[in-house]
């Protein structure tokens, strides 16, 4: 049994550039991957990780660091965008760490 969930306003209602891609109403993932994010970001956000305001901001810098330099061609897609942004407030607030930082061993090809 599936029951359909129902998007908070402050996600499935983001304007603007930022706003969710759709098709005829209904969200547009190109990969699968592009779902993982979306639903790890929301997620996160009703568990209380983060505020959605604060990813919000954070995808609004995303997209508009994509978009500086030909708004019609990104420099990466809506959902890469997605997922810079979740990395970026993942880090700020400490959620995240960087084995390959952390760690001594250097890699070479």
């Amino acid at each position: 049994m599936t029951r359909d969930r129902q998007a908070r306003p402050d996600v499935a209602e983001m304007p603007g550039s930022f706003a969710l891609p759709r098709k005829s109403g209904e969200l547009v993932f190109h990969d699968d991957w592009e779902r993982r994010v979306f639903a790890i970001a929301v997620s996160l956000a009703e568990q209380g990780l983060y505020d959605w305001s604060e990813f919000q901001q954070q995808l609004i810098k995303a997209v508009a660091e994509a978009e500086q330099y030909d708004p019609q061609n990104p420099s990466r897609g809506y959902y890469e965008s997605w997922l810079v942004s979740l990395e970026a407030l993942l880090k700020e607030k400490q959620l995240l760490n960087n084995p390959l930082a952390e760690s001594d061993q250097s890699f070479s090809a």
